[in-house]
């Protein structure tokens, strides 16, 4: 989300917007980096362990094919699920990231890393045993992982330049901006509450409800016409998003040191 805010007579029409913004940049970095990032990384995967190849993975993928439906299937419904998550977790987190563009995009690496790898590196899943444990392939995954936030970054910054702002609550944009943000406040609020309640997910879970409190203190300061972020609440942030990408790391770990066939 952009630092500088944007000069406008309704205040609360810059946070439908940037609401909006994260949603729509979300859902853009989801199907490109979850889904044709996560066809890649498959079949670098296939390439890398050729033996695993007309193996079924625990999906029901059997490994090496490539056909169309399999491969507009991962994309869509891969992209556009982990695309609405990406939204979620950048729109409340983003305002408390230091620096634009691309920096902020590296600095969020190792928060995006923590919270969410879990989805892809599980050292129970019986893939990484017929993947022959290669490293490349568990690392191809957390980098796959990482690479969404620089993505997150960029594409928030490009849209950020493109959007129209909202000048009023009766404003066609006004009114678009108000149900982008509820549709995404719905969907990204369910998934949200599962990942609070999933035990692999909890970190992420927790960690995105108590910023998104912090947040929505923020929105609502903004409403009213506040124009700087207090100190208080970007400390109360950064901590809450540090304790939850170190309480994800400590359940990671051992899941790629699972993950690379190593007990």
């Amino acid at each position: 989300m952009s630092v500088a805010l944007k000069d406008t007579t309704w205040p609360a029409g810059e946070i439908l917007r940037d609401i909006s913004r994260g949603g729509l940049a979300g859902l853009l970095v989801g199907i490109v980096v979850a889904g044709i990032g996560g066809r890649v990384v498959m079949r670098i995967a296939a390439l890398l362990v050729p033996s695993a190849t007309g193996l079924v993975t625990e999906n029901g993928n059997r490994i090496g094919d490539v056909t169309v439906s399999g491969s507009l299937g991962l994309i869509i419904f891969v992209g556009l699920l982990a695309g609405v998550v990406f939204g979620v977790v950048w729109v409340v987190a983003a305002p408390w990231l230091p620096g634009q563009g691309v920096v902020r995009g590296l600095v969020a690496m190792p928060i995006a890393v923590g919270l969410g790898a879990f989805g892809l590196v599980d050292r129970f899943n019986p893939d990484f045993a017929i993947l022959e444990h290669d490293p490349i392939v568990v690392a191809s995954l957390v980098a796959l992982v990482a690479s969404a936030a620089p993505a997150m970054a960029l594409v928030d910054a490009w849209l950020d330049r493109r959007l129209p702002s909202a000048v009023s609550s009766q404003s066609s944009v006004g009114i678009a901006y108000g149900i982008l943000t509820l549709i995404g406040v719905a969907i990204g609020g369910l998934l949200t509450l599962q990942a609070a309640l999933g035990a692999d997910s909890r970190p992420l879970g927790l960690t995105i409800v108590a910023v998104g409190l912090v947040t929505l203190v923020w929105w609502r300061m903004r409403a009213r016409g506040e124009r700087s972020r207090p100190r208080f609440l970007r400390i109360t942030a950064i901590a809450i998003l540090l304790a939850g990408t170190v309480v994800g790391y400590l359940g990671l770990i051992p899941d790629i040191v699972g993950a690379l066939g190593r007990s």
